[in-house]
C-alpha cells in the first residue's frame, strides 16, 4: 500500500464516522518498517526486523471520545473499527469534553533521506554495531553496550475539519554505553546519535568516533574524586540544558498536565525566568529526532513560545485541551502508533541562544562547576528534578582545574531558570530521546550553555 492509498482509507473512516453521528472524527493509516540490533562484549545479543500497517479512528460524539484501531484494512475491518469507536463514545457518561476545530492541514511532508535504511543490508548494520562495540572495549572498560535502530515510515492523516496530510520519514538511532571499573569504583559514560534522516546520519556522526568519546570519558573519570555536595554556581552544557528544558520544565507546560495542576497552571503572563531565557517547542528542524510537521490529529505543526524573555506565554495543546482553554491547537497531539490515541506531547523543545561565548562564561566564573552530559534522571509536575551528570569540572578563577565523577544535580526548574545570568550563543539541538509519558514518542531538544545555580550532590 502506498501513502496516497492510506489517505483514501483514512478519509473513508472519517466519512463513515460522520455518517454514524460523530460531530468530529479523525483517522490515521500508518506504516513502519523497523530494524534493530544490540551488541555487548563483542557479540550480537539480538536483532529484529518488523513491519506494521494499521488504521486508527477517533470520534467525538455528544462530548465524549471513542477510539479504535484495526490491522484489517478491508472495508469490513474499517467499518468495524468505526463502529467500535462510536459505541465506545456512546457508552461514556460524565462531563463532556470539547474539541477545537481548525488547523487541519492539506499537505505532504517528506524527510530528507539520502541513504534509505532499507537499502542497507542487515549484515552491514551489524558490522557497524560490532565495530562501535569494539571501540568501546578498551582496557579498563568492564561493561559495553551498543543499541542500533532505524525505522522507515509513512503516515496519512484525515479529519472532519479538512486535514489531508501525508508524512514520509525515517529515523536512525545509536546508543553507545561504556562503564570503566576498578577496585569497586564504576564510571559510566553514554553517547547517543539520533536524527531524522537515513543512514547518512551515521556518516556525519560516526558511531565509532562517538564510542571512542564514551570510552575515553569513562576511563578519564575513573580516578576522579566525588565532589562535596552543596548549592553551587554551575555552567550547564547543551545536553543538560536540553534535559532540564524537556524533563523538568517542558512537561509542566503540556496542557493536559496544566489542567490537572502543574506548577505552570494559571500563570500565563507571569515572569518565571530570567530576561535572557526563552523556551520554544517546535515541529522542526527537519533533521531533529522529534520532527513533527503535522500531528496525529491532522493539525499543522507550529512553534509554541512557552517562555518569551522569561515570561510564560503559552502551553502545548491537543484539540481537546485547546477547547478547554479557549485557544487554538498547536500541533502537539501525538500518538505512539496507530494502536494509540493522541496525547499532548513535546516535539523539539529548546532554549534559544543568547550572546555569551562558552569560554566567556567559564572565564567569568570565579568559583563553580562545569557540568557535561546527562545520564538519566527524574522529575515531577512541580518542576522538581534530580539528574545524574556524566562529567563535572571544578572551576577556579575562570579555569577548569580538575574533574569530578559521581555528580548529581537537583532543584526546581523555575528556580534554575530564574537564576540564569549568562546564556551562550552556541545553540545546539543535542538531546534526542524517546519520551515515555504513557506512550513512547521520539523527541529532541537542546539549547546553549548557560550559567545558573542549583544543588550539586556528592559526598557529605
Amino acid at each position: 500500500m502506498d501513502p496516497q492509498e492510506g489517505l483514501a482509507l483514512a478519509e473513508k473512516a472519517v466519512e463513515l464516522a460522520e455518517k454514524g453521528g460523530a460531530g468530529y472524527a479523525d483517522s490515521r493509516v500508518e506504516y513502519a518498517s523497523s530494524y534493530s540490533v544490540r551488541a555487548a562484549k563483542g557479540s550480537v545479543e539480538a536483532s529484529g526486523l518488523s513491519e506494521a500497517l494499521g488504521l486508527a479512528v477517533r470520534v467525538h460524539l455528544r462530548g465524549h471520545w471513542g477510539f479504535a484501531f484495526t490491522e484489517n484494512l478491508g472495508e469490513a475491518g474499517i467499518r468495524d473499527a468505526v463502529d467500535r469507536a462510536l459505541r465506545l463514545a456512546r457508552s461514556i457518561s460524565g462531563e463532556p469534553r470539547g474539541v477545537a476545530l481548525g488547523g487541519g492541514v492539506k499537505a505532504r511532508f517528506s524527510a530528507d533521506v539520502k541513504v534509505d535504511p532499507r537499502d542497507v543490508s542487515p549484515e552491514e548494520k551489524v558490522s557497524l554495531v560490532l565495530d562501535a562495540d569494539r571501540e568501546l572495549r578498551r582496557e579498563g572498560i568492564v561493561d559495553d553496550r551498543v543499541r542500533y535502530s532505524d525505522v522507515r515510515y509513512w503516515k496519512a492523516v484525515a479529519s472532519s475539519d479538512g486535514a489531508e496530510a501525508l508524512v514520509e520519514g525515517s529515523r536512525v538511532r545509536v546508543l553507545l554505553y561504556a562503564v570503566a571499573g576498578r577496585g569497586g569504583v564504576k564510571s559510566p559514560a553514554l553517547e547517543v546519535v539520533a536524527k531524522t534522516g537515513g543512514l547518512e546520519v551515521l556518516r556525519a556522526e560516526s558511531p565509532i568516533e562517538r564510542a571512542a568519546v564514551a570510552a575515553e570519558r569513562a576511563l578519564r573519570l575513573l580516578d576522579a574524586p566525588v565532589p562535596r555536595g552543596g548549592y553551587e554556581t554551575v555552567i550547564l552544557d547543551n545536553d543538560l540544558v536540553g534535559m532540564i528544558v524537556h524533563e523538568a520544565f517542558g512537561h509542566t507546560a503540556e496542557a493536559d498536565f496544566v489542567s490537572t495542576g502543574s506548577i505552570l497552571a494559571g500563570r500565563i503572563g507571569e515572569r518565571l525566568a530570567a530576561e535572557e531565557v526563552s523556551i520554544v517547542d517546535a515541529p522542526g528542524p527537519k533533521d531533529s529526532y522529534g520532527w513533527t510537521p503535522v500531528d496525529d490529529e491532522g493539525v499543522a505543526g507550529r512553534e509554541v513560545r512557552i517562555l518569551d524573555h522569561g515570561v510564560l506565554r503559552g502551553y502545548m495543546h491537543s484539540r481537546q485541551t485547546a477547547a478547554e482553554m479557549g485557544v487554538e491547537p498547536t500541533g502537539n497531539g501525538r500518538a505512539q502508533d496507530y494502536a494509540h490515541a493522541p496525547l499532548v506531547r513535546m516535539r523539539t523543545t529548546y532554549m534559544e541562544p543568547g550572546t555569551w561565548k562558552r569560554d566567556e562564561i567559564i572565564g567569568d566564573t570565579e568559583k563553580g562547576l562545569y557540568l557535561v552530559k546527562s545520564l538519566h534522571g527524574e522529575s515531577d509536575m512541580n518542576g522538581n528534578f534530580m539528574f545524574v551528570v556524566q562529567e563535572a569540572w571544578e572551576i577556579r578563577g575562570g579555569e577548569p582545574v580538575r574533574p569530578y565523577r559521581g555528580v548529581t544535580i537537583s532543584g526546581n526548574s523555575l528556580d534554575v531558570l530564574a537564576s540564569i545570568d549568562a546564556v551562550g550563543d552556541d545553540f545546539m539541538i543535542a538531546s534526542p530521546g524517546v519520551c515515555g509519558k504513557l506512550q513512547l514518542v521520539p523527541v529532541d531538544g537542546g539549547g546553549p550553555h548557560v550559567r545558573t545555580r542549583l544543588y550539586v550532590g556528592g559526598k557529605a
